[in-house]
């Protein structure tokens, strides 16, 4: 008699191992160029959208009001970013990188491309491939979640 397979307990693992590598990442990153990896994430985005509202970074960093303005507030603070009024919308504010933000940024880069080295050691392309296909589709499952999700939906 077949005896059912382990659940492969997708969620719970793929919560375990984000969280074990922003950890990490955030102590490598902080020790060794003083930014986190959030941080490091927003710089990248301003180094090609430099200028751009709030809204605009907190839609890409998947991050709510609050988390946006207090990850800005500090970059503010360590003189990584200057946030100005809005030359279009008075309620608005954009974000410019200053001088210190784009060299953290620029020496960011080797070190985002070794821990992507890291991650794939040991994997084929095409292993790496369906691990790059399934995170996409988590992404665009998940970003933006109906209410009703899962009221139409059986669960056991």
């Amino acid at each position: 008699m077949n005896e059912p397979s382990p659940s492969p307990q997708l969620l719970y693992r793929l919560n375990l191992a984000q969280r074990t590598l922003m950890k990490w990442i955030d102590r490598e990153m902080q020790e060794k160029i003083g930014g986190s990896a959030t941080q490091i994430a927003a710089i990248f985005y301003l180094l090609e959208n430099d200028g751009c509202q709030l809204v605009e970074l907190s839609r890409e960093l998947m991050q709510n009001k609050s988390a946006i303005t207090t990850l800005v507030e500090r970059m503010e603070k360590n003189c990584l970013l200057e946030k100005m009024p809005s030359a279009t919308d008075k309620r608005a504010s954009q974000l410019f990188l200053t001088a210190k933000g784009r060299e953290l940024g620029t020496r960011a880069i080797p070190f985002v491309s070794a821990y992507d080295g890291a991650l794939a050691d040991g994997f084929t392309p095409v292993e790496l491939a369906v691990v790059s296909r399934f995170l996409d589709s988590v992404i665009s499952r998940f970003e933006v979640l109906p209410e009703n999700y899962f009221k139409n939906k059986e669960i056991p």
